[in-house]
C-alpha cells in the first residue's frame, strides 16, 4: 500500500492524498473512490474514517483520493471561486480530471457523509464519469411509519410531559423562539421529495449503482430499515441500489465497533459490484 500528497486543481490549490495498492495489484476494472469532505472536517473525515477506509480499499486494489475541497484543510479557494455550490462541484470534477489526466482512470465512486453525500449527489448528476457512490445519512423524508417511531416514545416518555409543565408554570427563561411543529417537520428540507426521486432514477437509469448507509444519529427524519423504498415508492432502483440501516450507529461512527461494520460493507459493496473501468 502506498500513500502519496498529491496537488492539483487549476491553480494546484486543491490538495489531497492518494492511496493504492502497488502497481501490479491494482484492479483496472474498478473505479477509484474519492472521499469528500464531511461538515467543516478536513480530509482525515470523523474519527480518521476516510484513512481507514482508503486502506481497506487498497488491500482490495483499489485506489482512493481523500483531498480537501477549496477552503478546508490544506486546500485553498480558487481566485475564480464563483458561489458555494458551484465552487464544490468544480473541486470534485478537478479530482475526478486530475485522475484521468495522471493515472488514466475514467470511472469514479464517491463517498459521502452528510454534506459529502448531498455533493456526491449533485456531482453525479452533472458528471457521466461517475460510476456510482457510497452516501452516509443522505436524502431523507417522513413516512407515516417513522413519524410515529419518532413521536410516539416522547408521547409515553415522563421527562416530555415534566418539561412540558414547567413551560406552562414557569416559562422557559428564555426569549421567546420560532418553535418547528411536528407538521412542519413533515416539510422537505432535503428539498422537493418528487424532484429528488426523480433525480435518483435518471442516475439509476444511467447505469450507477448506489449504497446507502442511514444511523441512527439522523433519526429525525430516517428511522427504520426500509424506510428508503417507502419515501421513494416510485423509484425502480433496477438492482442498482442497496440500503442499510445502523440504528446503534451514531451520525460521525463515534466508536470503533460500528466503523469497522461500516468498513466491511463498503467494501464488500465495491468488490461485489460489476464495474465498467472505463
Amino acid at each position: 500500500m502506498k500513500d502519496r500528497v498529491v496537488q492539483f486543481g487549476p491553480e494546484l490549490n486543491l490538495v489531497g492524498i492518494l492511496s493504492g495498492p502497488a502497481k501490479d495489484d491494482a484492479r483496472p476494472d474498478f473505479p477509484a473512490v474519492l472521499m469528500l469532505n464531511a461538515g467543516l472536517l478536513h480530509r482525515v473525515g470523523p474519527h480518521r474514517m476516510s484513512v481507514s477506509l482508503a486502506h481497506r480499499l487498497s488491500e482490495c486494489g483499489i485506489r482512493s483520493l481523500r483531498f480537501d475541497m477549496g477552503g478546508y484543510g490544506d486546500s485553498e479557494v480558487s481566485t475564480d471561486a464563483g458561489s458555494t455550490e458551484d465552487r464544490t462541484i468544480s473541486d470534485i470534477k478537478s479530482a475526478m480530471d486530475f485522475l484521468e489526466r495522471e493515472h488514466d482512470i475514467h470511472r469514479f465512486v464517491l463517498f459521502g457523509t452528510c454534506s459529502g453525500a448531498d455533493n456526491s449527489h449533485e456531482v453525479a448528476l452533472r458528471d457521466p464519469r461517475v460510476a456510482g457512490a457510497v452516501l452516509l445519512d443522505a436524502y431523507g423524508y417522513w413516512t407515516p411509519r417513522s413519524y410515529v417511531n419518532y413521536y410516539l416514545p416522547r408521547v409515553f416518555r415522563a421527562q416530555t410531559w415534566i418539561n412540558r409543565v414547567r413551560r406552562i408554570l414557569y416559562g422557559s427563561g428564555e426569549a421567546p423562539r420560532n418553535r418547528v411543529s411536528p407538521l412542519q417537520q413533515l416539510r422537505e428540507p432535503f428539498g422537493p421529495r418528487s424532484r429528488v426521486e426523480r433525480e435518483i432514477q435518471s442516475l439509476v437509469d444511467r447505469g450507477a449503482q448506489f449504497l446507502y448507509i442511514y444511523s441512527g444519529g439522523v433519526e429525525d427524519y430516517y428511522n427504520y430499515a426500509g424506510q428508503f423504498f417507502d419515501q421513494f415508492k416510485g423509484l425502480d432502483p433496477r438492482g442498482n441500489i442497496e440500503v442499510d440501516y445502523y440504528p446503534n450507529a451514531d451520525h460521525t461512527y463515534t466508536f470503533a465497533d460500528d466503523r469497522e461494520r461500516m468498513f466491511q460493507r463498503v467494501v464488500v459493496w465495491c468488490r461485489s459490484r460489476t464495474w465498467n473501468a472505463k
